[in-house]
């Protein structure tokens, strides 16, 4: 929201009724708990006329930036003591109105650390670092912190005052790191390594003190950091793992120990320094608090067990004697290396299953970002694990870091690639989400909060957007635990197996007797998906199944949302649909599962007579007397809670119902069941309210070569509720049988495959019945989709089956499906189904082609039409048009025509580049949004007359393009990111007079509305990219442009970065020309790159836009936005002085860089290889999905994967993912290589 929406603040010092009744209102938009008490501390910070007059100048940009805060209530009341503690509060409000960017960066701080918050509260001179932030986030180095420590003690006039020194030191380097952080500054690594580089030179410090303060020299003394220090991965509000070593006990260097670990630990009127843990030292608690060297090594040699010495890999020296820890690592470092690996693997797991069960003792299961499941353990257990087993062999392997210890394990292939990203990219986000949840108070906090409001507040700070990112925070968590833990489970799995001995390996052999029935009649597929200890239960419940219950379930819990659960019983037509749809009725949403059904008893007779009594048992169980060769079921879903939470008591009469409907599927009851189940799941629709009425793409594969005795039906379409439920009831009424089911629900999106056979038991390899059921599934989604908004959902869901029964038994039932295109007969259809006509009409009239891709026009489809017809045809389009919304109605018909025109030329490969579609769809953008400016131009004109400086000469606007546009790169689904940029303040000289900012304020609303997107993020226009984004301006005149974009400016740098895509498009040319040129200005400066900046804004990318466990094409690790950064960055540190280099577009940006030998021919032709392999995999993923921000590669072992490839062009799975890994490991690579 703009500042302009917030000019009518000064209600907020008004009293009236109706001001009070506004002020509320705005308030309340703004995100405020209580309205109230936010008014009444506006109204302090403006008590005196001089104060009051100050702040209404700021306060719409203070509005602003409160609402894009993460706690609006918490930033405001900091606001105050901040203000409280200025002698002249109207010099700091003169400030913010100078300096709008120390003002975001003040309520940022204040929403997201109260304890950082009191630390600039007593030391406020420190806000003047907000004004130069490029200098707040160098990194200080080891000489740098020790010279500042002890200018600072050398000027203390006592031991307690030096004690008093170094906390405040702490406190403001921690304000100074943690500012960075909150401001998204620094990338992790750097935070974790200041961190850990403070604690070292205050521990180093300290000891000095102590030495000085007890005269006893620390020749001879050594400290030493374990743990997260050790790693040089210390939090905010860690404890230090610390050990003493001397070269001999004595009681002296006892005294300096205690007295070093008083100075760190004792509370004075500025607070203590660190907690100490000292309980690794030899012996633990009893053993002395500095034994010597040779004591210390006798413990580890005889008496030290396997978890200490795993603790000792992140041990080094960080104060004192340093000849001391020398010759105790250099003995131990080796032995560690040694141990076997069973034993290793033993114990770790032991470790974590002790802290995972100390933590559901706690009722603290969910939400622990340290030890849970899937949490940081999980990661350092995983690393040290892998580095102790193979750092004998390989010692380049072994590193104290996480991160850095992850890295060498993958250049050394013990983990792949993936697992890699998997491991790195989850780590990050869990550290980072510990880092924020401890930097609010200071306080050692590794449990997600459960209140959502506070959870709300947390995604806030850590990045996430909107009124779902609590929502959004907690999905990115759940994905990278599950992925996290699931490697932990594989890899500690693979070596337990390889670990075993010959007697174990025989045993483990002979299984139970009705196990291995169980496993004989499920497919290879089965074992593959379940452990043995999953297969063994799943055995135990089919055992409990019998004639009165035909069914067993088992339900565990996973969080506070989601459930496991396994179905077991007799298998029955129209079952899946049964158990799918009662779950939705019990408040359940699939998220993914896996359905498995008995293969039929091999028996020695003919085919002919083994398929009827196939079907025999499968569609007449109840006339079925041999128990041991029925058909079983065996399905595993995890599910979500819709609203609410489930409770352990819903399962026991979730399975009174399922199995009283299988009572009635064994009399044969199958249509009566089913239409009391599709009354209950209407019923609780009504109860839905969807957010969306669009129609996205369902794609659908057909595979009879996979499997032997199924089709396999692989869909890839968006989740829809009950979608699962309806898909497999659809199936069942055309007489198709499932087999088994993979279910997968990834960020809003189903992956399901299906394998089926005809009732006979046979392939589907009929052509007709095979576009039957691409017909059906089509169908079944889109009207699931839309089916809430149904104003009779049950009457439309019970017709809908008789729809969809009788359309397929008529011979001629692609033309009656045609036929639907009619008016009249939509009408009727929807009159008959209960549903809207407007339902309809999106479901078939603009989504026709994924039923029917059939399009009449081929020759008119394969010609390109040049921009002068465009401008033409739109011209003639708008010729008739009388009015203003006359105009814009026909302005987007036009738009969307054309674009669904274009789109069909590159899907139906009509386009041989993506750059040509690419180029056609930016002419066909540029001649719209220049009609739609003259359209809004000439309305505004009328009213307001011509915009003019001050000495009467006309203002000229430049309008410039961004991003992808600006590029001239835009694809399926991209927006168009534009900057509005006017020649001069002044006003207008019509009657109705206004200023020139409010004219080009009011064009660029008027353009931004007259143009309709039907889809969200597809040709809409994109603003943020203005000065000061959200808070700025609409439109901005050419000075204001200079002054926030110039090096000294408030901008991110990553919003100068930006500005290398910046192209003139519309208004006057020669204008346009001179807007560029302060853009070079701006941009192009002898400064290099700053490289550390924007990593640290990818990792927030990464964060928030990468799924745990995924591949992201455009914002994972060495995937698009590496290729884009890195090309950009090289053009911004060259580009002052090779203008040849400032080029929008990235190919041709590669390619002068190539020319001017800053991009060898190698990485040119990697890095252009890598960039068009990317472009192509992320329009393939946005022409399957219909979603423009979908952009996670599916699982190289799915089936989604293998549809992906087929549609890329590739011939395996295994070419594509070795194409992936190719291109992104080579950007990595040239990424770290060329950015430094």
């Amino acid at each position: 929201m703009p500042v302009s929406h917030f000019k009518n603040a000064h209600i907020l010092f008004s009293n009236n009724e109706q001001s009070l009744l506004e002020a509320q209102t705005l308030l309340a938009t703004i995100g405020f708990a209580d309205w109230k008490k936010a008014r009444q501390i506006f109204q302090r910070l403006g008590t005196t006329a001089e104060t009051q007059s100050a702040l209404l100048e700021i306060l719409p940009a203070v509005l602003i930036d409160l609402q894009n805060s993460a706690h609006p209530d918490q930033a405001l009341l900091n606001l105050e003591h901040f203000v409280e503690k200025q002698k002249r509060p109207v010099d700091l409000y003169a400030t913010f109105a100078q300096e709008p960017r120390s003002l975001e960066m003040l309520l940022q701080l204040f929403a997201g650390s109260q304890f950082l918050s009191e630390v600039l509260m007593s030391s406020p001179d420190f806000f003047n670092n907000f004004k130069n932030p490029q200098k707040l986030v160098q990194p200080k180095s080891h000489a740098q912190l020790d010279e500042e420590i002890w200018t600072m003690l050398d000027n203390c006039t006592n031991y307690t005052a030096c004690l008093d020194a170094l906390r405040r030191f702490k406190k403001l380097e921690l304000l100074r790191i943690g500012a960075c952080d909150l401001f998204g500054l620094l990338e992790l690594e750097t935070i974790l390594s200041q961190l850990s580089l403070l604690a070292n030179r205050i521990t180093s410090a300290s000891l000095t003190l102590a030495s000085q303060e007890l005269q006893i020299s620390a020749e001879g003394f050594c400290v030493l950091a374990l743990g997260k220090l050790g790693g040089r991965e210390l939090n905010y509000s860690s404890d230090i793992d610390l050990i003493f070593l001397s070269q001999k006990n004595t009681k002296a260097f006892q005294r300096l120990g205690q007295k070093l670990i008083e100075i760190l630990t004792q509370a004075t009127n500025e607070g203590f320094l660190y907690r100490v843990d000292m309980r690794l030292r030899p012996w633990g608690r009893v053993g002395a608090l500095v034994p010597g060297v040779e004591e210390a090594l006798d413990y580890f040699d005889k008496s030290a067990r396997i978890w200490e010495k795993q603790a000792w890999l992140k041990g080094r020296r960080i104060a004192g004697d340093e000849s001391v820890g020398s010759t105790f690592f250099k003995h131990v470092r080796p032995q560690i290396f040694q141990l076997p690996a069973s034993d290793v693997s033993n114990e770790i797991q032991k470790m974590k299953k002790e802290i995972e069960s100390n933590l559901t003792a706690k009722g603290q299961k969910w939400g622990e970002v340290k030890g849970g499941k899937g949490s940081i353990r999980d990661v350092e257990f995983l690393t040290q694990y892998l580095q102790i087993t193979n750092g004998s062999a390989h010692p380049e392997i072994w590193s104290r870091n996480t991160l850095d210890g992850l890295a060498r394990l993958a250049l050394g292939k013990f983990i792949t690639v993936a697992d890699y990203h998997t491991l790195t990219e989850g780590y990050r986000f869990l550290r980072s989400a510990e880092h924020y949840l401890q930097i609010m108070h200071n306080q050692q906090v590794h449990k997600l909060p459960e209140d959502e409001r506070e959870l709300h507040f947390l995604a806030i700070r850590l990045g996430f957007e909107g009124k779902n990112a609590g929502k959004a925070f907690v999905d990115r968590y759940h994905e990278h635990s599950k992925a996290i833990h699931a490697l932990y489970k594989n890899i500690f799995s693979a070596q337990k197996s390889e670990g075993k001995t010959e007697q174990e390996k025989q045993s483990s052999g002979t299984e139970d007797e009705t196990v291995l029935q169980h496993v004989k009649r499920l497919s290879d597929a089965y074992k593959k998906t379940f452990s043995s200890e999953e297969i063994t239960e799943h055995a135990r419940l089919l055992e409990k199944v019998h004639h009165d219950n035909p069914c067993e379930i088992s339900a565990e819990r996973l969080d506070q949302k989601r459930w496991r659960i396994t179905v077991a019983g007799y298998d029955f037509p129209g079952e899946l649909s049964l158990i799918c749809g009662l779950l939705f009725v019990y408040g359940l949403d699939i998220e993914d599962g896996a359905i498995f059904t008995y293969e039929p008893v091999q028996e020695n007779d003919t085919n002919n007579s083994t398929r009827k009594a196939w079907r025999r048992r499968r569609f007449h169980p109840h006339k079925t007397t041999s128990t041991s060769s029925r058909r079983k079921i065996l399905d595993v879903f995890t599910v979500r809670c819709i609203n609410g939470d489930v409770s352990e008591a819903t399962w026991p009469n979730y399975h009174r119902d399922l199995n009283n409907f299988l009572r009635e599927l064994q009399r044969g009851m199958q249509s009566r069941m089913q239409g009391e189940l599709a009354k209950q799941v209407a019923r609780v629709l009504k109860n839905i309210t969807s957010t969306s009425t669009t129609l996205l793409p369902v794609e659908i594969a057909i595979d009879n070569s996979s499997a032997e005795n199924y089709t396999v039906l692989r869909i890839d379409a968006p989740d829809t509720l009950g979608f699962l439920y309806e898909f497999t009831n659809a199936l069942a009424l055309n007489g198709v049988y499932i087999s088994r089911v993979n279910v997968t629900s990834l960020r809003g999106r189903a992956h399901d495959t299906v394998f089926i056979c005809d009732a006979e038991g046979n392939k589907i390899v009929d052509k007709r019945k095979q576009n039957q059921l691409r017909a059906a599934t089509v169908l079944v989604k889109h009207f699931t989709h839309l089916l809430p908004q149904s104003p009779n959902p049950e009457s439309a869901m019970l017709h809908f089956r008789e729809f969809l029964s009788q359309l397929f038994t008529m011979d001629d039932w692609p033309f009656e499906l045609a036929t639907l295109e009619r008016p009249e007969v939509l009408h009727a259809l929807a009159n008959l189904l209960g549903v809207s006509e407007f339902l309809w009409e999106d479901f078939l009239r603009m989504q026709h082609q994924n039923l029917f891709p059939v399009l009449t026009d081929v020759e008119g489809l394969g010609k390109r039409i040049p921009r002068e017809k465009l401008e033409k045809d739109l011209q003639f389009a708008l010729l008739t048009r009388q009015d203003f919304e006359d105009k814009k109605k026909g302005l987007n018909e036009f738009k969307d025509r054309e674009m669904f025109r274009i789109d069909m030329r590159y899907i139906q490969n009509l386009i041989p580049e993506f750059r040509q579609f690419s180029q056609e769809l930016v002419e066909l953008g540029e001649v719209v949004l220049n009609a739609a400016y003259h359209i809004c131009y000439d309305q505004l004109f009328q009213q307001f007359g011509l915009p003019l400086h001050a000495d009467g000469k006309p203002c000229k606007l430049s309008i410039c393009a961004l991003g992808k546009f600006g590029g001239g790169e835009i694809g399926f689904g991209s927006d168009i990111e534009l900057i509005f940029v006017y020649s001069e303040e002044g006003k207008t000289n019509g009657e109705r007079a206004i200023t020139n900012a409010e004219f080009y304020d009011k064009l660029v609303i008027e353009m931004s509305h007259a143009i309709v997107t039907k889809r969200e993020g597809i040709f809409e226009i994109d603003l943020r990219l203005r000065p000061y984004g959200k808070a700025g301006s609409h439109a901005v005149p050419l000075s204001v442009f200079q002054n926030y974009f110039s090096p000294e400016g408030a901008a991110w740098n990553y919003e100068r970065q930006a500005l290398v895509k910046m192209r003139h498009i519309i208004g006057d040319a020669t204008f346009g020309e001179q807007v560029i040129t302060t853009r070079d200005a701006c941009v192009y400066t002898s400064e290099p790159f700053d490289t550390p900046n924007m990593r640290a804004m990818r990792e927030r990318q990464i964060r928030q836009l990468v799924a745990g466990g995924t591949l992201n094409a455009k914002f994972s690790s060495g995937a698009l936005v590496d290729i884009e950064f890195l090309v950009q960055g090289l053009q911004i540190t060259h580009g002052a002085n090779n203008p040849a280099l400032r080029i929008s577009n990235t190919e041709d940006a590669m390619h002068a860089l190539h020319e001017y030998d800053i991009l060898q021919r190698n990485d040119y032709e990697h890095l252009a290889a890598a960039h068009i392999f990317m472009r192509r995999i992320i329009e393939a993923l946005r022409m399957v999905r219909g979603n423009a921000k979908d952009l996670n590669v599916p699982a190289v072992d799915s089936e989604q994967f293998a549809f992906l490839a087929r549609r890329m062009g590739y011939s395996t799975s295994e070419q594509l993912q070795q194409d992936i890994l190719s291109h992104t490991g080579f950007v990595r690579e040239a990424f770290k290589r060329l950015l430094h």
